[in-house]
């Protein structure tokens, strides 16, 4: 499996490879087997770009066409018909992948869309009971096969939303029911991630999802206990999870060093409101603020760029929260622009500092 990366790293590698080759300290046939291990990461393209608008809008007159026309195939027709165009689809990327590349996948495209659009057609169709989210369930699973033999970050991106929009449903976010079968799901993406070649954007949307899936599992628990009603405690147990993921970078992958942080800062600024918290401790919400302060400053001075603009967020919070209650709306404005002003040249020259490197 060949390791993607930027050009310019890639052009690094190259010359470093050659140098070495150079210098005898590898030889020339080691440092061509490395380089080949490798390979740049494919620019935007005006071409791909026609290609996969064109699968789209082929795909739309397709089922369009089908839709309007509904009423009047007959149901083995209609479902032959939907089967056709998805092998044709498929068979046809298969065909152009060898001299076609980009053509074949724009077809792998399609042929994605067309399953997606028969899932609810069929369900349809055959009058099978299921909600919206359930579609997009047996969706995001039936295309992550394809995901796999091609090696596409994009259509298992799409998978991994597919199944974060399942989760949506009502049932689960009302915690009548844990969808345990998310566990397979969540575990299939990360061993497909890696399989592919590590992307963060599917790694970030993963952990999205297992952060949804837990927010399934505490609702259900919550609803059992009676206490629907208790922000506090998705806050709470969001923010360890995004404190531990912080406080362990460096063992695991920066983005979810960066989940971590967009985790605990998302619960703290929810615990940071009165209303979050059980109505016989309103107050706990000050000490609690305070201390997650403290605790920023802490990142902060360990050379987190990114601790500073939740520092930013929760003193903008807290003037907000004082300055529209005391203030004419005029200085609430003119302060907060000042405010913003002045966070932006302190982020700017921390990140002049760190040059970037730290998060």
């Amino acid at each position: 499996m060949m390791r993607i990366v930027r050009e310019k790293e890639l052009e690094f590698l190259r010359n470093e490879l050659n140098y070495l080759a150079e210098s005898e300290v590898i030889t020339a046939k080691k440092a061509e087997e490395i380089q080949s291990l490798y390979e740049a990461r494919e620019k935007p393209s005006f071409t791909r770009t026609l290609l996969y608008v064109g699968s789209i809008l082929i795909g739309a007159g397709i089922l369009s066409f089908i839709a309007s026309n509904w009423a009047e195939i007959a149901k083995p027709v209609k479902f032959l018909l939907i089967v056709g165009i998805f092998i044709a689809c498929n068979f046809t990327g298969f065909k152009l992948e060898r001299n076609y590349q980009k053509t074949s996948k724009s077809f792998y495209y399609l042929g994605v869309l067309v399953f997606g659009a028969g899932i609810f057609l069929v369900e349809q169709m055959f009058h099978i009971g299921g909600s919206t989210q359930d579609a997009f369930l047996w969706w995001g699973i039936g295309i992550m096969p394809l995901a796999w033999v091609l090696r596409d970050k994009w259509i298992l991106l799409a998978a991994v939303f597919f199944s974060l929009f399942h989760l949506m449903d009502a049932p689960y976010l009302q915690g009548k029911v844990i969808p345990i079968w998310m566990i397979l799901i969540i575990v299939a993406i990360y061993f497909l991630n890696g399989k592919i070649g590590f992307s963060k954007g599917i790694a970030f949307v993963n952990g999205v999802l297992q952060l949804a899936f837990l927010a399934t599992v505490i609702s259900f628990f919550i609803t059992r206990m009676g206490a629907i009603d208790e922000p506090y405690i998705f806050g709470i147990i969001y923010l360890a999870i995004g404190i531990a993921l912080v406080l362990n970078k460096g063992k695991i992958h920066d983005i979810y060093v960066y989940l971590g942080y967009i985790t605990h800062g998302g619960a703290a600024l929810l615990l940071s409101f009165k209303d979050s918290w059980p109505m016989e401790l309103p107050s706990l919400y000050i000490p609690f603020s305070l201390a997650y302060l403290l605790f920023l400053l802490f990142l902060i001075k360990r050379g987190s760029l990114f601790s500073i603009i939740l520092l930013c967020v929760m003193i903008f919070r807290f003037y907000l929260d004082l300055s529209f209650e005391f203030l004419p709306k005029s200085f609430v404005f003119i302060i907060g622009g000042v405010l913003l002003l002045g966070f932006g040249f302190y982020f700017e020259k921390q990140r002049r500092k760190g040059e970037g490197k730290h998060v």
